[in-house]
């Protein structure tokens, strides 16, 4: 009993107090010091999570349906130097993807006309951009909001999607991880990673971690076969690596546990309760692992 209560108050004093946002964060990316979040509300945040501080830079208009006026929310987010782009809802039942710098207003990139179920885009290049549709179709789109390219990576609906660099991985319904080049617009390779659906992906240099509905965490070596799976007692909603890609982390169980595992020692590093509700994570720094949760809060902890 003892040892457990100490290992609460470790784990409790750990963590910075969370920043209440008031809405859950529907998409999110890494920026220098920052990171950019989207909240269902339709805002724009800079956090930092050095300072716990957050600050909107934008807020999504409403849309006027004729059915009265409707907030749209962020589908997912991407930065290049000091531009964003994300996917929005649209007025029409189709996602409209925008660039945005702060102190401007947002750029059409790709309009409602195109009619396209997006549910994710990066830039390419600075006059250039991919998404990743639901249906499982990827489009490379140029600065004038033409589609150049299109090239179906996988039959099954999509659940998640990451890129890296020129590297594109799509996870899909079925549990199907494809990675993609790019560039030479080619797909590198599959792997199934899941008996079920991909909820989450991350993909860095040299792995791909997904985590799945099949209730656990996934890790393909990209430069060989290896494959790790890794067990967990829940639906796996959010995955991370860490920059030297040795960690991994995701939520482990319902009830709010977080697990660390080291891929190269293949060893659980920590593993913490208290992160109710968490979706979405990213290691920040050499000891800050970033958490939001389904009730609107972001959080830095301070795990080592």
């Amino acid at each position: 009993m003892v040892r457990l209560a100490a290992a609460l108050l470790f784990v409790l004093g750990s963590l910075a107090a969370a920043v209440e946002l008031g809405a859950p964060v529907t998409a999110w990316t890494a920026a220098g010091e920052a990171i950019y979040l989207g909240a269902e509300d339709g805002r724009v945040l800079r956090y930092l999570p050095e300072e716990d501080a957050v600050t909107e830079v934008w807020r999504l208009p409403l849309l006027e349906l004729v059915t009265g006026p409707l907030q749209p929310k962020l589908y997912s987010l991407d930065a290049r130097g000091d531009e964003l782009l994300w996917v929005r809802e649209g007025a029409h039942g189709f996602r409209v993807i925008e660039r945005f710098r702060e102190g401007g207003a947002p750029e059409v990139v790709l309009d409602e006309t195109a009619e396209l179920p997006v549910m994710a885009a990066w830039f390419l290049a600075p006059d250039r951009v991919v998404a990743v549709l639901l249906d499982g179709e990827v489009v490379w789109v140029d600065a004038a909001g033409r589609v150049e390219r299109r090239l179906q990576v996988t039959r099954s609906a999509v659940g998640a999607a990451a890129k890296h660099g020129t590297l594109l991985a799509v996870g899909d319904e079925g549990g199907l991880v494809t990675l993609m080049d790019l560039e030479g617009a080619r797909i590198l390779g599959q792997a199934a990673m899941h008996r079920d659906k991909v909820l989450a992906l991350t993909l860095g240099e040299r792995w791909a971690l997904s985590g799945g509905r099949d209730r656990r965490a996934a890790a393909w070596a990209l430069e060989g076969t290896t494959t790790l799976a890794l067990r967990a007692e829940f639906f796996v909603y959010a995955v991370a690596l860490d920059a030297e890609e040795r960690l991994a982390a995701y939520t482990y169980d319902e009830s709010g546990t977080l697990r660390i595992v080291d891929l190269v020692e293949r060893r659980e590093v920590r593993r913490a309760p208290g992160f109710e509700g968490a979706d979405r994570l990213m290691f920040w720094g050499e000891d800050c692992l970033v958490v939001a949760d389904e009730y609107g809060r972001v959080r830095c902890w301070r795990w080592r």
